[in-house]
């Protein structure tokens, strides 16, 4: 196996530096380009640190390390291959653009969510982890209070029995009963009692938890719908953030596995005058590729790339846009190809991976699927990309695959900063407004590499995006603080120079006029703060000066600049949103540039969804419902830890009133004390059928599940209670449509005889049988396990007001699930909403015409101002709908809201 020379690249210019560790100064060699925090970055992931030697030698005996393992191994043909790899190797480390990775841990691997063992085993795992972490707390507390007990009888002087005695020391009998009620036997707070002598040991910390954490698969349906199964993963997660779910059992194999060793490569270091450079860059992914199969020994490994949002935004490209989701994934389809090449060439000499034997015939479909989807990308890379993937397929079926899945995005901080800061990920992207590292070692705000080629190539107004983002650096001009404002607030041109001095360094303004700038002394001396408020960590000198939050802000942004260029008026919208979807993107669209990337992605990506710590698991099934509609492969809910200021208000007790003494003479004229007798009295319910009358009201639902049309009819009573259904298919088989025709006669019956609605809704919903799937044609439900499930959770949103039965939530994405609703009709000018003509919801047949054509209903639902007239409004209000509206129509009294008749007498507001 030959190394082509292109992979190796250019090695940089070294230079020495001085490094101060945490034990001495060290010189190494590095580039001269490169910050101390990245240099320090592959020290520290060297170990052993070579002085003098080229980023501490670690890159080069890692280098040598894999070659020495291909040789042996027969993969190299001689010396010099292997020598001219090992160059190739170490020439990537030290032109900064990949570096080898740490891996992954194994999870231990479940049943799928929808088998019964699951709910045993993931229930056991809750339990076990909630009492570790009780147990944790308790001990903490329980230790506390024995060690008072002890603290007691230490400090107790006098005869020492007297003092172990608890009924002759009240302090120690005070913290003895503390102890008991925390949950402490008598015998150990005598044994704490016993030994108060004796130096007490502290508490040990608790033994790590030897609990794995967990993966298992589940139906990527089913968690849309949120049916029992991923509900309960969902609780589970929620609690304890250990269970990962995957949307297929190959995926939960591989993260069942872990990875052993990883590698990344930056992408965006291939962008040079003629574009992205494809050769150079398959070739390393190539290199990258040989080297993880032969470091990996029979364990999993991992390539990721790194920067390729920089890749996009370089190009004007937004994530967010069709073309930069193709783009990203071109650059994945490009990486996987080659680094699939190497393994088969690797599988030639190493032998092939025995899951490649047992599925030879899928995995070779699934690479001939990637081609083609490869081809129809909208990007200029797509054709490498298809090339790429071919002939990875054709070496593959020639030798076979040492690993059927080596390529797949992960997150590993270290490694970004040991590429320069280049993100690692799916689509990462440094931020825009970075900073650089001057020759005296300042750190300095400026714009990333990737932006600036963005702003030049777009013909951008680069001093206006420099100042909108950056400011002006100093203070002068401000619009709300400039030096004659802080002159006349008793600032002098001493410290106004301080502060301006500090500005290059800070990124706050209040930073810059802290007490260690501009000094106590003045503080103290001129402004008159006291040496207490001085002295505080958290001392705001602006606002002691008299400055507004609004003063401060403005003042900030003029010499701080935003600190961001997707809200620069000065950009075009199209380059606006590019920096946009880097520095604020949403949740949908994370999953959406992922879900492009994991097209192509040979291993899963585990998705993180954060909610918030207040969050409820009803929240976390919603959250975990929306990320499967996405199309992730892997996800798992992370719950925020709460704030360190977080403490439940609780209602203080009231004060027990002290007994009061009663009198002699009032106790013996005391009222003797009646006992209470408890009544039980049974009611029986009529067991007649309550018929629906002839003419009845309801509604006809059309839609689909799974792609089987389906018809629900609905009859009512008078009082809008449901009384029948009728469920029809369309086209289906006439044993399933019989079926499914005497299922709801049955369920009418049961309604007519006084069966809840709810009780049927709670038998049915959750089942699951085919025909199941995503439902069209309904406003509510957009998915469901069965047509049972289907049909339950519409009559239950309709009738009952269950929304949780509904899954159609526009804001899905939200961990808290609350939409902003959406506006039936548009407002006018003035703000008031539109009547709604009331042929929208009363059938013209169904009153035979009686409904007038000019009905309507009017806007409702609004606040109504206090005091304000309401036209056309003099009868009582209703007992039933509370609307003022109730007549007088001859005997009987009417409500022309709801239609309520009462023939009760009394005043009439009107008649």
């Amino acid at each position: 196996m030959r190394t082509p020379a292109k992979a190796a690249g250019t090695v940089p210019v070294m230079e020495w530096r001085d490094l101060e560790r945490a034990d001495s100064i060290i010189v190494v060699a590095a580039p001269s380009a490169w910050t101390d925090a990245r240099v320090e970055a592959w020290l520290d992931w060297a170990g052993t640190i070579e002085p003098k030697a080229p980023l501490g030698g670690g890159p080069a005996r890692y280098a040598e390390r894999v070659a020495k393992i291909g040789l042996s191994r027969g993969l190299f043909g001689d010396k010099a291959d292997a020598a001219a790899f090992k160059d190739a190797l170490l020439a990537t480390m030290l032109g900064g653009y990949a570096t080898p990775a740490g891996g992954q841990p194994g999870q231990a691997l479940l049943p799928d969510v929808g088998e019964i063992e699951f709910e045993s085993l993931a229930r056991d795992s809750l339990a076990r982890r909630r009492a570790t972490a009780l147990a944790a707390q308790a001990a903490g507390r329980l230790d506390a209070a024995l060690a008072q007990v002890t603290d007691a009888v230490r400090r107790c002087q006098g005869d020492a029995r007297a003092c172990a005695d608890v009924r002759k020391n009240p302090a120690l009998a005070r913290a003895a009963r503390k102890a008991r009620e925390l949950g402490a036997d008598d015998r150990t707070i005598l044994e704490a009692i016993a030994t108060a002598d004796a130096p007490r040991e502290p508490l040990a910390p608790p033994a790590a938890l030897a609990e794995q954490d967990m993966v298992a698969s589940a139906s990527r349906q089913g968690v849309a719908a949120g049916d029992e199964g991923a509900a309960l993963a969902a609780h589970v997660a929620w609690e304890t953030g250990a269970l990962t779910l995957a949307f297929s059992p190959q995926d939960a194999d591989i993260l069942a596995q872990g990875v052993a060793v990883s590698a990344a490569i930056d992408a965006s270091a291939f962008l040079d005058d003629d574009g992205f450079d494809v050769e150079r860059f398959t070739e390393t992914c190539h290199l990258w590729g040989t080297a993880l199969e032969l470091d990996r020994g029979d364990q999993q490994a991992r390539l990721s790339l790194a920067g390729v949002g920089d890749c996009l935004l370089s190009q004007g490209w937004a994530q967010t846009s069709p073309e930069g989701r193709d783009a990203a994934a071109a650059l994945w389809a490009l990486a996987v190809g080659a680094a699939l090449s190497a393994s088969a060439e690797a599988a030639s000499a190493l032998g092939q991976s025995p899951a490649y034997a047992q599925d030879r015939q899928g995995v070779l479909k699934t690479l001939a699927e990637r081609r083609v989807r490869a081809a129809a990308l909208r990007s200029d890379l797509a054709t490498e990309a298809a090339a790429s993937l071919a002939t990875a397929h054709g070496l593959a079926k020639k030798h076979g695959l040492r690993s059927i899945a080596l390529v797949g995005p992960f997150e590993d901080a270290e490694a970004t900063l040991r590429l320069g800061g280049a993100p690692v990920g799916p689509a990462g992207a440094m931020t825009p407004v970075s900073v650089a590292q001057t020759a005296d070692s300042l750190l300095l705000p400026t714009f990333s590499p990737a932006a600036m080629e963005a702003l030049s190539t777009e013909g951008a107004d680069l001093d206006a995006a420099r100042v909108h983002a950056l400011g002006h650096g100093s203070l002068a001009e401000s619009p709300a603080i400039d030096h004659l404002v802080l002159q006349a607030r008793g600032f002098t041109a001493h410290e106004i120079e301080k502060a301006e001095n500090a500005l290059r360094e800070c990124r706050d303004l209040r930073a810059a006029f802290a007490p260690a700038v501009v000094g106590a002394g003045f503080l103290r001396d001129v402004l008159g703060a006291s040496a207490e408020d001085v002295a505080r960590r958290d001392f705001d000198t602006l606002a002691f000066a008299d400055f507004s939050e609004d003063e401060i802000e403005a003042a900030e942004r003029h010499a701080l600049g935003a600190r961001s260029l997707g809200d620069c008026a000065a950009l075009n919208p199209e380059l606006r949103e590019a920096f946009r979807s880097i520095e604020a993107p949403t949740a949908a669209e994370r999953l959406a540039i992922l879900a492009a990337v994991e097209g192509f992605a040979c291993l899963p990506t585990t998705v993180t969804l954060p909610i918030p710590f207040d969050a409820r698991p009803v929240d976390a099934v919603r959250t975990q419902a929306a990320a499967a509609r996405a199309g992730v492969r892997a996800l798992r809910l992370r719950r925020a830890a709460p704030p360190p200021t977080f403490k439940l208000e609780l209602p203080e007790e009231p004060a027990a009133e002290a007994p009061r003494a009663t009198p002699l003479r009032e106790q013996m004229a005391r009222e003797p004390v009646v006992t209470e007798r408890v009544v039980e009295k049974i009611v029986e319910r009529d067991r007649s059928r309550r018929r629906l009358p002839d003419r009845r009201k309801g509604y006809i639902q059309k839609a689909a599940v799974g792609g089987h049309k389906v018809y629900l009819h609905t009859g009512e009573y008078e009082d809008g209670e449901l009384g029948e259904l009728f469920i029809d298919m369309h086209k289906e088989g006439a044993a399933f449509r019989s079926l499914m025709n005497n299922f709801a006669i049955a369920v009418s019956l049961g309604l007519q005889h006084g069966v809840p609605l709810d009780e049927f809704v709670d038998a049915f919903v959750y089942t699951k049988f085919e025909p199941a799937g995503p439902v069209t044609g309904n406003d509510s439900i957009k998915s469901a396990t069965s047509i049972l499930d289907y049909v339950f959770r519409e009559l239950g949103v309709s009738y009952l007001g269950r929304d949780d039965l509904a899954n159609a939530d526009p804001s899905e994405f939200n961990a808290d699930g609350l939409g902003a609703g959406k506006r039936l009709v548009d407002a006018d000018e003035d703000g008031e909403l539109d009547p709604v003509p009331a042929s929208r919801f009363i059938s013209k047949g169904f009153s035979r015409g009686a409904t007038p054509d000019n009905l309507v209903f009017a806007a409702f639902g609004r606040r109504r101002v206090e005091g304000a007239a309401r036209p056309g409004v003099e009868g009582e209000m209703c007992p039933s709908c509370g609307d003022l509206s109730l007549v007088r129509r001859g005997a009987m009294t009417v409500c022309d809201t709801c239609g309520a008749q009462s023939d009760r007498p009394g005043p009439m507001a009107s008649s």
